[in-house]
């Protein structure tokens, strides 16, 4: 009998365990209890059936859901001893939710915590533009997502740039294939394209599927990643019934790739038919102000009239006024000026002195006279 050390009994076991799961991963089923995360970067759980329990451990960024006591799982890892504890545990990989059920509590958690750090608000969404010229595409290259997109797109605005971010669109390798694709459209001044760099929106589309299916686009760094994009995001995933996480944190959510399309760009007809209307309503409000400039001048030039002609009823009248008060239409009416020798008018009978030589203004002419006291004579 070879007697070992414990710690050599301990490596032993270890070095079992590796030897039998080198080539592939152990993959165990059951239901979490005694969740705890330590030190904000140690997860350590039990996972149990009807009559037996492991301890389980696994580093937190390695979580990519969120779990919780009395969910059903299915881990994916290596068995260790630990020998400072001699404690069996199952070294942690990957984790996968087992059951809808499990996978729409996960998801209503994982929900509310980005809604209350405000991924979803509204207010920080932003309009996509009416008539965007180059779009980067996230979808598979053989999906029909892919081809009812481009189609819908051409048939109603033809000459768009469209470059395809070919990504994996369900299963484990999803996620990081369309951020990956998402980080190179955000970078990218477009593979297709000299003319200027950047694009207008990011569309990020696959065709229906199962709740499970669809799983990838629930995946919080997914979502985060969306969150973050420089550019304006479009995302459809084909399901009405579930929509998920990466619709609701885009700027704007198409049901299908078909409404994506639609939603995406105009109608060139219905476009045509807009500028139509503009065209009329242009050439109506421009008759309608030729015809009040006209009547405004109209009115101007009356009034103008108007004024010029009572305006010279008020100098004939001025004139007439003025005319009347001149000596010379006096003298006409029969009337006569008396002067004195120095020139200075004689306007009342005690001015007129016996023996004073006057002179008299009449109509036509003045005549020389002498004041006799009684009687003007002439001389």
């Amino acid at each position: 009998m070879h007697i070992l050390s414990v710690s050599q009994f301990v490596a032993y076991l270890n070095d079992t365990f590796k030897a039998i799961w080198d080539a592939n991963e152990a993959a165990i089923e059951g239901e979490v209890s005694e969740f705890r995360i330590s030190q904000g970067q140690w997860v350590s759980f039990n996972l149990k059936d009807e009559t037996a329990l492991i301890n389980c451990f696994l580093v937190l960024n390695k979580l990519r859901l969120p779990i919780e006591d009395g969910m059903r799982v299915r881990l994916y890892g290596t068995p260790r001893v630990y020998p400072k504890w001699g404690k069996l545990s199952f070294n942690v990989e990957r984790v996968e939710l087992v059951g809808e059920g499990a996978l729409r509590k996960a998801l209503a958690a994982l929900r509310a915590k980005l809604d209350a750090e405000g991924l979803f608000d509204p207010s920080r969404k932003r309009e996509l533009p009416r008539f965007p010229s180059r779009i980067a595409l996230i979808a598979s290259r053989e999906s029909a997502a892919y081809g009812d997109f481009v189609r819908i797109v051409n048939e109603r605005w033809r000459g768009l740039e469209i470059d395809l971010y070919h990504a994996v669109v369900q299963g484990e390798k999803a996620p990081d294939s369309v951020m990956s694709a998402l980080a190179r459209a955000n970078t990218s001044p477009g593979p297709s394209s000299e003319r200027r760099g950047g694009y207008d929106v990011v569309v990020i589309t696959r065709g229906g599927g199962s709740f499970e299916e669809l799983t990838a686009f629930n995946d919080e760094r997914l979502v985060r990643a969306i969150y973050a994009s420089k550019i304006p995001t479009l995302v459809a995933i084909g399901h009405e019934r579930d929509v998920t996480l990466a619709e609701e944190v885009a700027d704007v959510r198409g049901s299908t790739p078909t409404d994506c399309a639609r939603r995406l760009v105009p109608d060139r007809r219905d476009v045509l038919f807009e500028l139509a209307q503009i065209e009329t309503s242009l050439s109506e409000a421009l008759l309608r102000s030729i015809k009040t400039g006209r009547e405004t001048i109209l009115r101007a030039t009356t009034g103008a009239d108007r004024w010029l002609d009572t305006f010279r009823m008020r100098v004939a009248s001025l004139l007439r006024l003025v005319s009347s008060f001149n000596p010379e239409s006096v003298l006409k009416r029969g009337f006569a000026l008396l002067t004195a020798p120095d020139g200075s008018l004689i306007t009342s009978a005690a001015q007129a002195k016996p023996g004073l030589a006057v002179s008299i203004r009449l109509r036509d002419g003045s005549v020389g006279a002498r004041i006799d006291g009684k009687q003007q004579k002439l001389i």
